[in-house]
């Protein structure tokens, strides 16, 4: 795949959009809300394991990348995260 696919969805009354890129070497997956990163997170893989992956055990890595994508949005990962660095750095000064 070379291109953007978008995976549209909707959390807690906004729409999200998962935004996979390929620039045929290397896949990029992030969530956007508003056109905008919608968390910290992103993830890369290149094509050469997920034809691997697919072709030795059957295993999308897209899919379950995008599905990751979409569990830290609902889960609230990134908040959660500055949260706990906030903390931190509280507690350090």
């Amino acid at each position: 795949m070379i291109g953007t696919e978008i995976v549209p969805f909707s959390f807690e009354g906004k729409d999200y959009e998962i935004r996979v890129v390929s620039d045929g070497a290397t896949i990029r997956i992030r969530a956007f809300l508003n056109g905008k990163p919608a968390n910290g997170y992103a993830y890369e893989v290149n094509t050469i394991t997920l034809f691997d992956l697919k072709r030795q055990i059957g295993f999308d890595g897209v899919k379950d990348l995008i599905q990751s994508a979409k569990e830290d949005v609902k889960q609230k990962r990134w908040a959660r995260y500055l949260e706990a660095v906030a903390l931190v750095n509280k507690e350090g000064t």
